[in-house]
C-alpha cells in the first residue's frame, strides 16, 4: 500500500469515527435516551453503510461507537462499550465480507448485518 492510499484510509477512517461518536451525542443530547438505553435507535448507525464502500469504515465505525459509548457509561454501564462496541465491529466486517453478494445489483444481504448484530 502506498504512502498516500494509507493516509487516505487513515483519514477516512478518522472522519467516520468522529461523525458516528458526533452524531450519536448529539442524538442523546437532543432525545435523551434513544441513543444510550436498552433499545437504541441511533442516527448514527445510517453510516454503517460506508463498510460496503471502503475497508477504513471498519475500524472507524468501530472507534466511534468505542467513543460513543463511553459517553454513555454511566447510564449503560460497561456492558455497552464492551458488547455494543463488538457487535458494530462484527456487523462491519460480516457487511465488508457480503458486498458482493447482491440482490437486484444492491447489497441488500449487507445491508441486513447492522439489524442482526
Amino acid at each position: 500500500m502506498t504512502k498516500n492510499k494509507s493516509t487516505l484510509t487513515l483519514v477516512q477512517g478518522a472522519a467516520l469515527a468522529a461523525l458516528y461518536a458526533v452524531l450519536t451525542i448529539l442524538q442523546n443530547t437532543l432525545l435523551p435516551g434513544s441513543a444510550s438505553m436498552a433499545v437504541q435507535f441511533r442516527i448514527a448507525e445510517t453510516l454503517t453503510v460506508f463498510a460496503v464502500l471502503t475497508p477504513a469504515a471498519i475500524p472507524g465505525l468501530t472507534v466511534g461507537c468505542f467513543l460513543a459509548n463511553l459517553s454513555s457509561l454511566p447510564s449503560l454501564g460497561p456492558y455497552d462499550l464492551i458488547f455494543g462496541t463488538t457487535a458494530s465491529l462484527l456487523a462491519a466486517i460480516t457487511m465488508r465480507l457480503l458486498r458482493k453478494i447482491r440482490l437486484f445489483r444492491m447489497p441488500v444481504l449487507s445491508a441486513l448485518m447492522p439489524r442482526l448484530s
